[in-house]
Protein backbone atom coordinates (compact mmCIF):
# COMPACT_ATOMS: atom_id res chain seq x y z
CA UNK A 1 0.00 0.00 0.00
CA UNK A 2 2.38 2.56 0.96
CA UNK A 3 4.82 1.56 -2.22
CA UNK A 4 1.36 2.31 -4.18
CA UNK A 5 0.46 5.41 -2.60
CA UNK A 6 4.43 6.42 -3.26
CA UNK A 7 3.75 5.54 -6.77
CA UNK A 8 1.04 8.15 -7.31
CA UNK A 9 2.70 11.02 -5.30
CA UNK A 10 5.81 10.58 -7.29
CA UNK A 11 4.04 10.76 -10.98
CA UNK A 12 1.59 13.42 -9.91
CA UNK A 13 5.09 15.53 -9.03
CA UNK A 14 6.70 14.51 -11.84
CA UNK A 15 4.14 15.56 -14.14
CA UNK A 16 3.90 18.77 -12.86
CA UNK A 17 5.01 20.05 -16.76
CA UNK A 18 1.71 19.40 -18.10
CA UNK A 19 -0.83 22.20 -18.29
CA UNK A 20 -3.74 22.27 -15.96
CA UNK A 21 -4.83 25.49 -17.97
CA UNK A 22 -2.74 28.08 -16.17
CA UNK A 23 0.15 29.89 -16.20
CA UNK A 24 2.17 30.39 -12.71
CA UNK A 25 4.52 33.72 -12.84
CA UNK A 26 6.84 34.03 -9.14
CA UNK A 27 9.77 31.20 -10.42
CA UNK A 28 11.62 33.01 -13.31
CA UNK A 29 12.58 30.10 -15.49
CA UNK A 30 14.29 32.11 -17.82
CA UNK A 31 16.66 33.67 -16.33
CA UNK A 32 20.54 31.95 -16.40
CA UNK A 33 21.37 32.46 -13.35
CA UNK A 34 18.86 31.43 -10.21
CA UNK A 35 20.17 33.03 -7.11
CA UNK A 36 19.71 32.91 -3.64
CA UNK A 37 18.13 36.37 -3.58
CA UNK A 38 16.00 34.98 -6.17
CA UNK A 39 15.09 32.27 -4.00
CA UNK A 40 14.63 34.38 -0.93
CA UNK A 41 12.38 36.57 -2.94
CA UNK A 42 10.18 33.62 -4.27
CA UNK A 43 9.57 32.00 -1.18
CA UNK A 44 8.59 34.96 0.42
CA UNK A 45 6.03 35.67 -2.58
CA UNK A 46 4.78 32.39 -2.59
CA UNK A 47 4.66 32.15 1.24
CA UNK A 48 1.97 35.09 1.13
CA UNK A 49 -0.11 33.93 -2.01
CA UNK A 50 -0.39 30.12 -0.45
CA UNK A 51 -0.08 30.55 3.19
CA UNK A 52 -2.04 27.41 3.78
CA UNK A 53 -0.15 25.21 2.09
CA UNK A 54 3.60 27.24 2.25
CA UNK A 55 5.70 28.27 5.23
CA UNK A 56 9.43 28.25 5.41
CA UNK A 57 11.91 28.69 8.45
CA UNK A 58 15.41 30.14 8.18
CA UNK A 59 17.55 27.99 9.59
CA UNK A 60 21.46 27.75 10.37
CA UNK A 61 23.92 30.43 8.63
CA UNK A 62 26.53 29.46 6.46
CA UNK A 63 29.95 30.69 6.39
CA UNK A 64 29.25 33.91 4.68
CA UNK A 65 26.72 34.59 6.63
CA UNK A 66 23.46 33.34 4.31
CA UNK A 67 20.14 31.41 6.04
CA UNK A 68 19.31 28.36 5.02
CA UNK A 69 16.00 27.82 4.18
CA UNK A 70 13.60 24.61 4.65
CA UNK A 71 10.56 25.05 2.84
CA UNK A 72 7.22 22.59 4.84
CA UNK A 73 4.76 21.96 2.03
CA UNK A 74 1.42 20.56 2.20
CA UNK A 75 -1.55 21.42 4.75
CA UNK A 76 -0.37 20.77 8.12
CA UNK A 77 -3.38 18.60 10.21
CA UNK A 78 -1.97 16.51 13.48
CA UNK A 79 -5.33 14.62 13.16
CA UNK A 80 -4.36 13.06 9.81
CA UNK A 81 -1.46 10.62 8.88
CA UNK A 82 0.76 12.00 6.75
CA UNK A 83 3.85 10.79 5.03
CA UNK A 84 6.47 12.94 4.32
CA UNK A 85 9.15 13.31 1.79
CA UNK A 86 12.26 15.45 1.78
CA UNK A 87 13.69 16.72 -1.06
CA UNK A 88 17.18 18.82 -1.80
CA UNK A 89 18.80 20.86 -4.30
CA UNK A 90 21.79 22.91 -4.87
CA UNK A 91 23.53 20.99 -2.68
CA UNK A 92 26.14 21.77 -5.29
CA UNK A 93 27.15 25.17 -6.46
CA UNK A 94 26.66 24.73 -10.07
CA UNK A 95 23.82 22.92 -10.23
CA UNK A 96 21.51 26.24 -9.21
CA UNK A 97 18.90 25.21 -12.10
CA UNK A 98 17.96 22.54 -9.76
CA UNK A 99 17.00 25.07 -7.05
CA UNK A 100 14.96 26.67 -10.33
CA UNK A 101 13.10 23.61 -10.54
CA UNK A 102 12.17 22.58 -7.84
CA UNK A 103 10.99 26.60 -7.03
CA UNK A 104 8.69 25.69 -9.76
CA UNK A 105 7.11 22.47 -8.82
CA UNK A 106 6.60 24.31 -5.70
CA UNK A 107 4.93 27.21 -7.19
CA UNK A 108 2.81 24.33 -9.52
CA UNK A 109 1.39 22.85 -6.75
CA UNK A 110 0.62 25.27 -4.45
CA UNK A 111 -1.54 26.77 -7.00
CA UNK A 112 -3.20 23.40 -8.02
CA UNK A 113 -3.34 22.55 -3.93
CA UNK A 114 -5.63 25.78 -3.40
CA UNK A 115 -7.63 25.30 -6.82
CA UNK A 116 -8.95 21.90 -5.79
CA UNK A 117 -7.21 21.08 -9.09
CA UNK A 118 -7.50 17.02 -9.73
CA UNK A 119 -5.25 14.44 -11.12
CA UNK A 120 -7.33 11.67 -12.96
CA UNK A 121 -9.70 10.97 -10.04
CA UNK A 122 -7.65 12.53 -7.72
CA UNK A 123 -8.49 15.94 -5.62
CA UNK A 124 -4.94 17.07 -4.99
CA UNK A 125 -6.08 19.13 -1.93
CA UNK A 126 -7.42 15.98 -0.34
CA UNK A 127 -3.96 14.22 -1.48
CA UNK A 128 -1.60 16.56 -0.06
CA UNK A 129 -3.26 16.64 3.13
CA UNK A 130 -1.57 13.04 3.46
CA UNK A 131 1.43 14.16 2.57
CA UNK A 132 4.20 16.76 3.21
CA UNK A 133 7.06 17.87 1.26
CA UNK A 134 9.92 19.06 3.07
CA UNK A 135 12.17 20.78 0.84
CA UNK A 136 15.75 22.48 1.01
CA UNK A 137 15.95 23.98 -2.26
CA UNK A 138 19.28 25.84 -1.94
CA UNK A 139 21.46 23.57 0.29
CA UNK A 140 24.16 25.70 -0.47
CA UNK A 141 24.07 29.38 -1.13
CA UNK A 142 27.29 30.59 -0.50
CA UNK A 143 29.13 27.69 -2.93
CA UNK A 144 26.15 29.20 -5.63
CA UNK A 145 27.19 32.98 -5.53
CA UNK A 146 30.62 32.14 -6.00
CA UNK A 147 29.21 29.85 -9.20
CA UNK A 148 27.43 32.97 -10.21
CA UNK A 149 29.93 35.55 -9.40
CA UNK A 150 33.22 34.29 -8.66
CA UNK A 151 34.94 36.44 -6.30
CA UNK A 152 31.94 39.37 -6.00
CA UNK A 153 29.78 36.05 -5.02
CA UNK A 154 32.06 36.25 -1.12
CA UNK A 155 32.29 38.36 1.90
CA UNK A 156 35.34 37.30 3.49
CA UNK A 157 38.86 37.93 2.77
CA UNK A 158 39.88 34.41 2.84
CA UNK A 159 37.13 32.67 0.76
CA UNK A 160 37.90 35.44 -1.89
CA UNK A 161 41.99 34.65 -1.45
CA UNK A 162 40.86 30.95 -2.14
CA UNK A 163 38.25 32.07 -5.46
CA UNK A 164 41.35 34.52 -6.37
CA UNK A 165 43.67 31.92 -6.15
CA UNK A 166 42.01 29.10 -8.11
CA UNK A 167 41.25 31.58 -11.19
CA UNK A 168 45.03 31.91 -11.03
CA UNK A 169 45.36 28.23 -11.21
CA UNK A 170 42.78 28.20 -14.92
CA UNK A 171 40.39 27.01 -12.94
CA UNK A 172 36.69 28.59 -13.84
CA UNK A 173 34.87 29.27 -10.89
CA UNK A 174 31.55 28.45 -12.65
CA UNK A 175 32.55 25.09 -12.11
CA UNK A 176 32.69 25.25 -8.33
CA UNK A 177 30.67 22.07 -6.63
CA UNK A 178 32.27 22.81 -3.20
CA UNK A 179 30.69 25.36 -0.48
CA UNK A 180 32.75 28.21 0.52
CA UNK A 181 35.25 26.44 2.77
CA UNK A 182 36.26 24.37 -0.09
CA UNK A 183 34.45 21.34 0.96
CA UNK A 184 32.18 18.99 -1.25
CA UNK A 185 29.09 18.68 0.81
CA UNK A 186 28.13 16.07 -1.02
CA UNK A 187 31.18 13.91 -0.13
CA UNK A 188 30.81 15.20 3.73
CA UNK A 189 28.40 12.79 5.14
CA UNK A 190 29.91 9.33 7.35
CA UNK A 191 29.28 6.26 4.96
CA UNK A 192 31.82 6.19 3.06
CA UNK A 193 33.48 8.96 3.91
CA UNK A 194 37.02 9.87 2.19
CA UNK A 195 36.48 7.20 -0.17
CA UNK A 196 35.77 8.60 -3.22
CA UNK A 197 37.25 7.70 -6.00
CA UNK A 198 38.66 11.65 -6.98
CA UNK A 199 39.14 12.64 -2.91
CA UNK A 200 40.85 15.34 -2.84
CA UNK A 201 43.18 16.05 0.18
CA UNK A 202 42.43 20.02 0.68
CA UNK A 203 39.65 22.21 -0.11
CA UNK A 204 39.60 22.40 -3.57
CA UNK A 205 35.89 23.75 -6.23
CA UNK A 206 34.86 19.86 -5.75
CA UNK A 207 35.79 16.49 -4.64
CA UNK A 208 37.37 17.08 -1.24
CA UNK A 209 35.09 15.77 1.71
CA UNK A 210 35.96 18.06 4.45
CA UNK A 211 38.19 17.56 7.58
CA UNK A 212 35.34 15.22 9.07
CA UNK A 213 32.36 13.27 8.60
CA UNK A 214 29.62 16.80 9.06
CA UNK A 215 32.05 18.90 9.61
CA UNK A 216 29.73 21.75 7.45
CA UNK A 217 26.96 23.92 8.47
CA UNK A 218 25.18 22.70 5.76
CA UNK A 219 25.43 18.70 6.30
CA UNK A 220 24.83 19.50 9.93
CA UNK A 221 21.44 21.31 8.88
CA UNK A 222 20.83 18.93 6.47
CA UNK A 223 20.97 15.92 9.34
CA UNK A 224 18.84 17.94 11.62
CA UNK A 225 16.40 18.59 9.01
CA UNK A 226 16.29 14.37 8.60
CA UNK A 227 15.63 13.73 12.05
CA UNK A 228 12.67 16.00 12.14
CA UNK A 229 10.13 13.70 10.34
CA UNK A 230 9.77 10.04 10.30
CA UNK A 231 10.07 10.44 5.91
CA UNK A 232 9.04 8.00 3.65
CA UNK A 233 12.12 8.33 0.84
CA UNK A 234 14.11 11.45 0.17
CA UNK A 235 14.63 12.91 -3.17
CA UNK A 236 17.80 14.41 -4.55
CA UNK A 237 18.54 16.47 -7.32
CA UNK A 238 21.85 17.54 -8.91
CA UNK A 239 23.07 17.95 -12.52
CA UNK A 240 23.76 16.55 -15.13
CA UNK A 241 23.38 13.36 -17.27
CA UNK A 242 19.93 12.73 -17.45
CA UNK A 243 20.34 9.97 -15.24
CA UNK A 244 18.53 8.44 -12.08
CA UNK A 245 20.95 7.06 -8.92
CA UNK A 246 18.99 4.61 -6.51
CA UNK A 247 20.03 2.27 -4.12
CA UNK A 248 23.11 2.00 -1.91
CA UNK A 249 26.20 -1.21 -1.85
CA UNK A 250 25.70 -1.38 1.83
CA UNK A 251 21.95 -0.18 2.20
CA UNK A 252 19.46 -3.26 3.00
CA UNK A 253 17.97 -5.56 0.37
CA UNK A 254 14.73 -4.13 1.09
CA UNK A 255 15.82 -0.34 1.05
CA UNK A 256 17.15 -0.35 -2.51
CA UNK A 257 13.97 -2.56 -3.57
CA UNK A 258 12.09 0.54 -2.29
CA UNK A 259 14.64 2.95 -3.96
CA UNK A 260 14.22 0.69 -7.37
CA UNK A 261 10.01 1.38 -6.85
CA UNK A 262 10.70 4.93 -6.46
CA UNK A 263 13.24 5.18 -9.41
CA UNK A 264 10.74 2.94 -11.87
CA UNK A 265 7.88 5.57 -11.17
CA UNK A 266 10.62 8.56 -11.93
CA UNK A 267 11.89 7.09 -15.46
CA UNK A 268 8.22 6.45 -16.45
CA UNK A 269 7.84 10.26 -16.38
CA UNK A 270 11.47 11.43 -17.37
CA UNK A 271 12.73 8.38 -19.57
CA UNK A 272 15.99 9.13 -17.44
CA UNK A 273 18.12 5.53 -17.34
CA UNK A 274 18.78 3.80 -13.87
CA UNK A 275 21.34 3.13 -11.79
CA UNK A 276 21.48 0.99 -8.83
CA UNK A 277 23.30 0.08 -5.88
CA UNK A 278 26.47 -1.66 -7.59
CA UNK A 279 27.11 1.10 -9.65
CA UNK A 280 29.41 3.12 -6.87
CA UNK A 281 30.49 2.17 -3.52
CA UNK A 282 29.48 4.86 -0.95
CA UNK A 283 31.64 7.47 -0.91
CA UNK A 284 29.79 10.17 1.91
CA UNK A 285 27.25 10.91 -0.06
CA UNK A 286 23.55 11.99 1.41
CA UNK A 287 21.95 9.38 -0.61
CA UNK A 288 24.43 6.84 0.66
CA UNK A 289 23.89 8.57 4.45
CA UNK A 290 19.66 8.60 4.58
CA UNK A 291 19.85 4.83 3.09
CA UNK A 292 21.98 3.18 5.62
CA UNK A 293 21.23 5.09 8.59
CA UNK A 294 17.58 5.68 8.19
CA UNK A 295 16.96 2.67 6.39
CA UNK A 296 14.92 5.05 3.66
CA UNK A 297 15.00 4.80 0.29
CA UNK A 298 16.35 7.33 -1.85
CA UNK A 299 16.49 8.50 -5.76
CA UNK A 300 19.04 11.08 -6.96
CA UNK A 301 17.66 12.84 -10.24
CA UNK A 302 20.64 14.11 -12.68
CA UNK A 303 19.03 16.46 -15.00
CA UNK A 304 20.63 18.35 -17.83
CA UNK A 305 23.32 17.81 -20.63
CA UNK A 306 26.24 20.15 -18.84
CA UNK A 307 27.33 21.89 -15.73
CA UNK A 308 26.03 24.68 -15.46
CA UNK A 309 22.88 23.92 -17.38
CA UNK A 310 22.56 26.07 -20.08
CA UNK A 311 19.02 27.91 -19.84
CA UNK A 312 17.69 27.06 -22.93
CA UNK A 313 17.51 23.36 -21.73
CA UNK A 314 14.89 24.17 -19.09
CA UNK A 315 12.14 23.70 -21.13
CA UNK A 316 13.61 20.94 -23.04
CA UNK A 317 13.59 19.51 -19.60
CA UNK A 318 9.85 20.03 -18.92
CA UNK A 319 9.27 18.86 -22.09
CA UNK A 320 10.50 15.75 -21.63
CA UNK A 321 8.61 15.07 -18.96
CA UNK A 322 5.41 15.81 -20.09
CA UNK A 323 5.87 13.68 -23.56
CA UNK A 324 6.50 10.88 -20.94
CA UNK A 325 3.86 11.43 -18.83
CA UNK A 326 1.24 12.25 -21.62
CA UNK A 327 2.38 8.65 -22.89
CA UNK A 328 2.23 6.26 -19.73
CA UNK A 329 -0.86 8.30 -17.49
CA UNK A 330 -3.31 6.06 -19.08
CA UNK A 331 -2.01 2.99 -18.28
CA UNK A 332 -1.41 3.42 -14.60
Amino acid sequence: MLVRYLFLILLIFFSHHISWGEEYTVVDTIRQHYSYADLMEDLDSLQSLYPECIRYELRDSTLQGRPIPVVYFGERDDDIPQKVVMIQASMHAREYMTAQLVMSMLEHYAACFCNNDFYKTYNLHSLFQHVMFVIMPMVNPDGVEIAQNGEAGVFTDEAREWVRGKRNEGIVFDQIKSNARGVDINRNFSNGFGKAKFARKEKDFYHYPGPEPNSEVESKLMLAVSKEFPYVCFLNYHTSGEKVYYGCMNAAERVNKAALCMSQAIKRCTNYPLYGPNSAHPSGTWADEVEKIYLRPSATIEIGSKNPVPIHEFQAIKLRSEERFSRNAETD
